[in-house]
């Protein structure tokens, strides 16, 4: 189930790919000559470069209040698929109390780092479960080590800290499915929310996604890394285009196929009210941002959680569903 394309552009474009890259239909990634372009990019070396220029709590980010961060996920199969590959985890860094998708309630961080997480397994419904869920306890895990040790102290360290988290991740799922040969490829996409000191950072790998729900408005805070992705940003499809593209579920990358990842990385300053939404495809594929951010209008979270996934079923949702959402808010001062 391999088809094989290339991206057609000018050689002197800025995002022209000249290279023959393979895609796997539906749950895939690109082999290694795709890693060493993006490996090669001089802006994404390293995550310390989104970063890098200005600190947080400086003329950019002023200082605020931490705040506290209120916590809730869902998951369901969908109307087509016989198992559930996504997993989700949020939980306390410094408590190491946990919510997965195994678990119910709302998870109450006051002022103190915590993580939000979902990933969309592939590879088949064991595989797929078992990569999906390695990616979300080991990056906690990775995280929660990284705060004993002090490593969530400034940006440089903190967006450190983050990438390292997604690079054993996927280490963790690679040397599984080599030692265990039934699970040979598996992947699973990820997309990580770490709130630490008032900000949000996110980390990117597949389609999954991230926003940040603000005065009405849902701001997509990742990118996809799939090939219609790549064809928007090369000026091959419009955005209209790519949402019904019959493409649009190929991805680029995934925790676990390749010894080698790019995650991306981005952040913001958080503000009273925010939401901060991650989604699986199965969520992102049937509906938009602004219908994603009027449902959230006046909902609890456990409300929320709910009522996204039963518009995505009432759509049609073919795929697994999956949602985590977190409320921050800041303790008004006088």
């Amino acid at each position: 189930m391999v088809d094989t394309n290339r991206l057609n552009g000018s050689p002197t474009a800025p995002q022209a790919i000249p290279l023959r890259l393979t895609y796997i239909l539906a749950d895939a990634v690109a082999p290694p000559p795709y890693v060493q372009y993006i490996l090669a990019h001089p802006r994404i070396r390293r995550a310390y470069r989104i970063v890098k220029r200005v600190e947080p709590f400086t003329a950019e980010f002023p200082a605020l209040p931490e705040g506290t961060l209120e916590v809730a996920g869902r998951t369901d199969v969908g109307l087509l698929r016989e198992h559930n590959e996504d997993s989700f985890l949020f939980g306390i860094l410094d408590s190491g109390e946990i919510r997965t998708e195994n678990d119910g309630g709302v998870l109450r961080a006051e002022a103190t780092p915590s993580l939000l997480m979902v990933a969309d397994g592939v590879g088949g419904a064991a595989s797929g479960e078992v990569a999906s869920d390695l990616a979300t306890r080991v990056s906690f895990d990775h995280l929660r080590e990284r705060r004993e040790k002090g490593g969530l102290k400034g940006a440089i360290n903190i967006a450190d800290s983050l990438q390292q988290a997604v690079l054993a991740a996927n280490k963790s799922i690679y040397d599984y499915s080599k030692a265990n040969r039934t699970h040979h490829g598996m992947g699973t996409t990820a997309t990580i929310g770490l709130v630490v000191g008032g900000m949000v950072y996110f980390a990117q790998v597949g389609d999954s996604r991230a926003y940040i729900i603000r005065g009405g408005n849902a701001r997509q805070m990742t990118k996809d890394q799939s090939l219609v992705q790549r064809m928007v940003d090369a000026g091959k499809l419009t955005p209209e285009q790519a949402e019904k593209s019959e493409h649009r579920n190929i991805i680029l990358q995934a925790l676990g196929p390749e010894a080698t990842i790019v995650p991306e990385f981005t952040r913001d300053r958080l503000q009273h009210n925010d939401v901060i939404l991650l989604c699986s495809d199965g969520l992102s594929n049937q509906m938009g941002p602004q219908e994603i951010a009027s449902l959230a209008v006046g909902e609890n979270l456990e409300g929320l959680c709910s009522t996204l996934i039963d518009r995505a079923l009432e759509t049609g949702a073919p795929d697994n569903v999956t949602v985590v959402v977190g409320r921050y808010t800041i303790p008004i001062t006088h």
